[in-house]
């Protein structure tokens, strides 16, 4: 039997947080599983425990709730490890996704086939409303082949062996609090220690994209601080990222950003923003560079 602690951060979304909770309540459980859920909400003061609680009345799996008042997405993360307990896998999901019903059936079942330490699934934009071709493409997941080895995973759709977690300090490293990047770091150094983190784009998890993440500035804010934590996580795994070095490639991006940005924008249609993206991410780059962090998630 194994055992699978659903790990939840969640910040001021309780409806979201109900609608998440209600879609991993009608899954399809694996034969030998046994699923409960841990909530960690990470404020000052409680907004979505009465939500929890009127779930958890009627869930068909364990479901805790727990107050984490130091603020941010590691604090957050680290409590929700911790909370767990003793399990075989945490499996991580965002407070503003719903998981489909096979969900964790496949997660479980690419585990089972190659008895890996990690399964990393599909994280599908879903809008519920009309919304420009190349918002849409900026959203769009990379699908890689099934069984796929990686060496780093988002935590949006994420299954991991709880023993090598457990190995981390933190496991969640608070130097990315309030960047992002703390869950390509942490599974960075699963994989450093020997653990594999394997493909499997049938386990999805359908990441709900609201009016505000639509827009050309969201999209701007976005790919800068993407660019950014994606220089600091190579940073800190060891990597020498020498500035001198990058800051050429990064200039030249720079440049072809502003010459394409006109005709791309003016023409283009699922490549309409082609050339503000390469700026963005030259102005990411150049945060680095300079010792600047990004604060996303402040």
């Amino acid at each position: 039997m194994d055992k699978v602690t659903v790990c939840i951060s969640t910040r001021r979304r309780p409806d979201g947080l109900m609608e998440l909770l209600q879609s991993i309540n009608t899954i399809n459980l694996p034969e030998n599983t046994e699923l409960s859920i841990v909530v960690v909400e990470n404020d000052s003061q409680s907004v979505s425990d009465k939500v929890v609680q009127e779930f958890a009345a009627q869930s068909r799996f364990k479901t805790n709730y727990y107050l984490e008042t130091n603020q941010g997405i590691s604090h957050a993360r680290n409590r929700s490890v911790k909370e767990a307990g003793n399990c075989d896998f945490v499996c991580f999901v965002d407070d503003d996704q719903i998981v489909d019903k096979n969900w964790m059936a496949e997660l479980m079942k690419c585990q089972r086939e190659y008895n890996c330490d990690g399964v990393s699934g599909a994280t599908p934009a879903l809008f519920r409303f009309d919304v420009p071709e190349y918002i849409v493409d900026h959203h769009k997941d990379i699908e890689k082949p099934y069984g796929e080895i990686v060496k780093q995973a988002a935590t949006g759709c994420l299954l991991l062996r709880k023993s090598l977690v457990d190995k981390l300090e933190g496991p969640f490293d608070i130097r990315l609090n309030f960047t992002g990047g703390e869950d390509f770091f942490m599974t960075s150094q699963i994989t450093k220690i020997g653990g594999i983190i394997r493909i499997n784009h049938k386990a999805i998890s359908h990441e709900i994209i609201p009016p505000g993440r639509t827009t050309v500035k969201y999209v701007m804010k976005r790919t800068i601080r993407t660019a950014n934590t994606q220089l600091i996580v190579r940073s800190l795994t060891g990597e020498k990222v020498s500035k001198v070095k990058i800051l050429p490639h990064i200039l030249g991006r720079l440049l072809l950003g502003i010459v394409v940005f006109v005709p791309y924008y003016l023409f283009g249609k699922s490549n309409k923003l082609l050339g503000l993206f390469k700026i963005c991410y030259s102005i990411g780059g150049l945060m680095f560079v300079f010792g600047r962090s990004n604060r996303f998630y402040k």
